[in-house]
């Protein structure tokens, strides 16, 4: 039979899960502010396109500088973290776009998560009561998703998305999963983009309907059908009745029985 663990043995662990929650509850608001602001000089850069100018580099900088502050959160995370099975599936969006940095303006989407800085009550994109920050959520994902493919695909030849309107149109009928097929990438990496915007997008979506649906169910199981009403105030006058009898003296009146037969007529 195996050994229980030594107090010395466990307190580094709890230590360090000690160390990791301090952590997060002080970095996630941060790790996703800086992800918005990434996601305002992104977006500076995609409508003022001018790669020519000083600006435009220092920005560029800048938004490498973040994805080397997000690796380095990630990794920390990494290590710190006990069992480190099933940690980048539970840190997804973070891995995701740590491996690919040309994704790492989805990483704005950690502000709705939960502990993020625009997450309702702390609660996250998927937590109840949370349609709006999903909704929101969508509206995230089809501007990043525009301002994405619109930089990789507005100096390919053939292109046809090449303005940020056609963009936005794009990644609305992506997103929504109509597809009209009038704006297609024609570059391998807008169409990995286009991949990453139909997952997150359908299951953003797929969450809004959800609740959506769930608010109505519950608004209808609450709402009483009328007959339970009326048996419900039925039921209140009957009680109402025995309670005055008894305030009286009155005893109850016995059950009804069944007639007897009338006497046959003598012959």
């Amino acid at each position: 039979m195996a050994s229980a663990e030594s107090p010395a043995q466990a307190a580094p662990v709890s230590r360090r899960a000690q160390f990791l929650k301090r952590y997060l509850a002080v970095t996630t608001p941060i790790m996703s502010g800086l992800a918005l602001v990434y996601l305002g000089v992104y977006t500076l850069q995609s409508m003022l396109y001018r790669p020519d100018q000083a600006w435009y580099g220092w920005a560029t900088a800048f938004g490498y500088l973040l994805w080397v502050v997000f690796l380095c959160d990630l990794t920390l995370r990494f290590v710190v973290t006990k069992p480190k099975r099933g940690f980048f599936r539970a840190n997804w969006l973070d891995t995701i776009t740590v491996v690919i940095p040309q994704l790492r303006a989805l990483r704005a989407l950690r502000a709705f998560t939960s502990g993020g800085i625009l997450a309702r009550k702390g609660k996250g994109v998927f937590s109840g009561k949370a349609i709006t920050t999903a909704a929101l959520s969508a509206v995230i994902i089809i501007w990043v998703g525009s301002l994405m493919v619109l930089n990789v695909e507005r100096t390919a030849p053939n292109a046809t998305i090449t303005t940020l309107a056609d963009a936005l149109w794009w990644a609305a009928e992506t997103v929504t999963t109509v597809g009209y097929g009038d704006m297609i990438p024609v570059t391998w990496a807008g169409r990995i983009i286009a991949v990453f915007v139909m997952i997150f997008g359908i299951a953003t979506v797929g969450a809004v309907s959800a609740g959506l649906a769930a608010t109505f169910v519950k608004q209808a199981s609450t709402t009483p059908a009328p007959a339970d009403e009326v048996l419900a105030e039925l039921a209140r006058l009957q009680t109402m009745v025995a309670q005055l009898e008894q305030k009286i003296g009155v005893q109850p009146a016995p059950a009804a029985e069944s007639a007897a037969p009338e006497p046959s007529p003598s012959a």
